[in-house]
């Protein structure tokens, strides 16, 4: 077991609420959040599965109930080519050293949040006769992201969903399912790795309490804060904890 100083558990703990009640009050961003803040506290062999755990946990709880508002379409066009990348994006992780790629996952973090400041309010609308190449792509992409970083893919999908002109409840409901049939396949896929370990579990143990709650605090936030400033404040944490993994 990891022994953490009390700074390094208000850290994990502070982590986990920040991020899910991201997830809870968007409905994605929940993963890109934790996970670099986690990787201060351990190797991303470790985060990832963890923090895979922790999403697949709280999109199984949300994605039953709302199936019926899903775009199955959709996750069936995008879910087989997300297996590939989530396959591949595995075997990058297990077979590369922790340090540069601790450094390699906060230029992107860095980069992602650079991102959410120019684009919060205005995610690029994909023309309609590219959707299904760009689906291909993004799904490919998304998977290995995933898995090497263990979260990020939320705006690759935000930006397609957008560009479908779903409504909000459709959104919401396809989005999760996204999260949820990319979350068990990397699980499946950790777990055939042999990267879910004893100490893994004990830490999800531990989180996921903790991210149930948040998750359903976020739900209420979101109603009540303007959400482009919410937003802009989240990447102002990820650009921080990025800067740091960089020069850690």
């Amino acid at each position: 077991m990891i022994e953490f100083s009390a700074g390094e558990w208000a850290l994990f703990t502070g982590a986990i609420l920040l991020a899910f009640c991201v997830r809870g009050g968007a409905g994605f961003g929940g993963g890109v959040v934790v996970a670099p803040l986690m990787a201060l506290l351990m190797p991303l062999q470790m985060v990832v599965p963890l923090v895979s755990g922790m999403n697949t946990v709280t999109s199984l709880s949300q994605g039953f109930s709302d199936w019926r508002k899903v775009a199955w379409r959709e996750v069936a066009r995008i879910v087989p080519f997300a297996v590939i990348g989530v396959v591949a994006g595995i075997f990058f992780l297990a077979n590369i050293d922790a340090k540069p790629l601790r450094r390699a996952f906060g230029v992107f973090v860095v980069c992602y949040s650079l991102y959410v400041f120019v684009f919060t309010g205005k995610t690029p609308i994909i023309p309609k006769s590219w959707l299904t190449p760009v689906a291909a792509i993004i799904s490919l992409f998304a998977g290995v992201i995933g898995s090497i970083f263990g979260g990020g893919v939320g705006p690759v999908f935000v930006m397609y969903l957008n560009s479908l002109q779903v409504d909000k409840d459709t959104f919401r409901a396809t989005m999760n399912m996204l999260m949820l049939a990319l979350g068990s396949t990397r699980v499946i896929g950790l777990l055939v790795a042999g990267m879910v370990t004893q100490q893994v579990l004990i830490l999800l143990a531990i989180a996921l309490p903790l991210a149930f709650v948040a998750a359903r605090l976020g739900s209420h936030i979101a109603q009540r804060f303007d959400q482009q400033t919410f937003t802009r404040l989240v990447g102002a944490v990820m650009l921080a904890s990025g800067t740091l993994l960089i020069l850690k």
